[in-house]
């Protein structure tokens, strides 16, 4: 190890190599010491800078032995060299035009393939066996992970590729238990006894071994590389299903690739565009530890106010109380944040140390014992006051049809002992006021519990909004088209594995997590709340017109986004983050960039406005 609060630029060239080993190896064991874009852009990137023809550059980043069988490959499974700006993809471009021109192919003959960098373990299915890559030479056979529940996109021997877990699910399911996919991927992978977690992704066939030749692809010309790479890139991610980390881009003319040839690193023919948000130093003036709706106790860093990116930054995620450790983020520390896009900007590197980093051995909210599981930072306690109001701030969110219940409404609530969903209905006005609301909030309060229980509301919403384990609101809905809400306390671990998506262990979990919440729910539904019953046998009108539809929603709606989308889904429709060249229709609400909606136009995008969309789909 490396004292990590010593600047970068003062380490040795040795010390920087042992370390970079040191965290790739924790990286590929799926239990890192550092994030990827801290790797990449500061102690990766410091080596390239002071040595770049150093040895540990041009050797590929080797994966960690399993312990299976060694398996040799073919041909050798390289890395992939990475660029960060639009400068380093042109210095890519040309050096590729020179050699192509050295055996006359016109530069404007050049064609260029981007797909997806699929954020997963690199593995190669050849000869019926299923290996990683290893050092690039030797790999371990890893196919009996098929057995398990692995699922190889495309069928045997479909050469190489990654294996990923599907974005959705990690996020529904596992984001609140460990810090990255790849992190899981490759614990489950190299696994000699697989845990719950595991057993289950696999049993809902949700890990991947993607084949690249299956992954959407975009052509283009050197100078369309040259000028949009930005675009290029966020249009072929932005469609991908799997986490991705950047785009791949590869020379299509076999001639000028030969020319190029490889080093033991890398394809000199093929580049990996990731993106770099913009970066700035600032110093940690505190550090606020919050305790979450599963207890996970998270760090906050509170820093000088700096301008990143065009928004005035105090505050910065440390990810988990792991990366504090490991890192020794203290009070007083120099700090580099990064900030890519809208996104929350997050801790980069320490560059210069404060005071020692100081973990809790106590929940912040309710003093319980705090303990460390993996890289998590959990309260141990059994009512804790955290945990209860991010409960209620959680039914309050999913539920969707109210306002006025966040966090500081919830608080208030809390610290008055009002901790049940039945109490809090039953509030009236002079119980509210009695709290130290004023007079006309304490009334909209009042309203408001009246208006969530009379405006209408999805079933499966409402059974998502209690925070029941494995019933998200996807799950919640799946649940409720085999069987009617009041029925579903009867239903056995047979009978929910039974319905399609539901495998053994989560059809194990939900009757136990549901029995806990049921006395709740049962409560909340004698107080009539106006429900739209999920039909059983309810089949997407095949010619509704946004049936198979890409759609795309932004601006500020008449309505919860989120209801929207979940409409637009029981629809047919495919709901997508971002537009690109799939998007059929861009519907837009209130301040919405002019930008986005002339991106959308050249794309030949039908833009729409909300209410014209609604009027649409009215009718269904």
């Amino acid at each position: 190890m490396i004292d990590q609060s010593k600047p970068v630029a003062e380490l040795s060239t040795k010390k920087l190599v042992e370390w970079l080993i040191y965290a790739n190896n924790a990286y590929r064991k799926g239990s890192p010491v550092i994030d990827d874009d801290t790797y990449d852009q500061v102690y990766y990137a410091e080596l390239v800078k002071r040595d770049p023809d150093h040895p540990f550059l041009k050797t590929v980043e080797i994966d960690n032995d399993l312990g299976t069988a060694k398996i040799r490959h073919k041909t050798p499974m390289l890395s992939t060299n990475k660029a960060y700006t639009q400068e380093e993809i042109i210095i890519f471009i040309e050096r590729i035009i020179r050699h192509a021109e050295g055996i006359n192919v016109k530069a404007e003959d050049l064609r260029f393939r981007i797909t997806p960098k699929l954020d997963g373990m690199a593995a190669r299915y050849e000869d019926d066996i299923l290996a990683t890559r290893g050092n690039g030479l030797l790999g371990n056979d890893i196919t009996h992970n098929l057995e398990r529940g692995l699922v190889a996109i495309g069928g045997k021997n479909t050469g190489n590729g990654e294996i990923v877990i599907e974005a959705r699910y990690f996020i529904d399911n596992l984001s609140d238990q460990f810090s990255h996919p790849r992190n899981f991927v490759a614990g489950l992978i190299g696994a000699d006894t697989l845990s719950e977690q595991a057993k289950e992704a696999l049993e809902n066939k949700v890990i991947h071994f993607v084949p690249y030749q299956t992954l959407t692809a975009k052509e283009c010309t050197y100078q369309e590389l040259s000028t949009q790479i930005n675009a290029l890139c966020e249009e072929i991610e932005s469609s991908c299903e799997y986490p991705v980390d950047g785009s791949v881009i590869d020379l299509l003319n076999q001639a000028v690739c030969d020319e190029l040839g490889s080093t033991n690193h890398h394809h000199n023919w093929q580049i990996a565009k990731k993106t770099k948000g913009e970066t700035a130093i600032t110093t940690v003036n505190k550090i606020k530890w919050q305790t979450g709706r599963t207890g996970r106790i998270t760090p906050v860093l509170n820093v000088e106010t700096i301008n990143l990116s065009g928004a005035d930054i105090s505050n910065v995620t440390a990810h988990n109380a792991g990366n504090i450790k490991n890192l020794n983020v203290g009070i007083g520390a120099k700090i580099e944040i990064v900030r890519s896009g809208e996104v929350i900007p997050k801790l980069l590197a320490v560059v210069k140390t404060g005071e020692d980093a100081v973990i809790p051995h106590q929940c912040p909210a309710c003093n319980a014992d705090a303990k460390m599981e993996r890289d998590f930072l959990i309260c141990q306690g059994q009512n804790c006051t955290a945990q209860t109001e991010a409960h209620l701030q959680h039914f309050f969110r999913v539920l969707g049809n109210i306002d006025l219940f966040g966090p500081k409404t919830i608080e208030v609530l809390v610290s008055n002992n009002i901790t049940q969903l039945e109490k809090i209905y039953a509030l009236s006005e002079n119980e509210f006021k009695a709290m130290g609301f004023g007079e006309k909030q304490s009334s909209n309060l009042v309203a408001q519990l009246k208006r969530s229980r009379t405006e209408a509301v999805e079933d499966w919403r409402f059974l998502a909004a209690f925070g029941i384990q494995h019933l998200g609101r996807g799950d919640s809905r799946k649940l409720l088209k085999e069987y009617p809400l009041e029925k579903i306390i009867e239903l056995t671990s047979e009978d929910i594995a039974n319905i399609n998506g539901f495998g053994p262990i989560t059809a194990k979990a939900i009757p136990i997590s549901l029995k806990s919440k049921w006395d709740s729910l049962q409560s909340l539904l004698k107080l009539e709340f106006n429900l739209i019953i999920t039909d059983q046998k309810e089949q997407v009108i095949e010619d509704n017109p946004i049936n198979g539809k890409s759609l795309v929603f932004t601006g500020a709606m008449s309505q919860p986004r989120n209801i929207m989308k979940e409409r637009a889904l029981d629809l047919g429709a495919k709901v997508q983050a971002s537009v690109n060249k799939k998007t059929d229709i861009l519907i837009i609400g209130k301040k919405v960039g002019v930008k986005k909606i002339e991106k959308a136009q050249s794309l030949g995008t039908e833009v729409m406005t909300e209410q014209t969309y609604l009027d649409l789909i009215q009718p269904i």
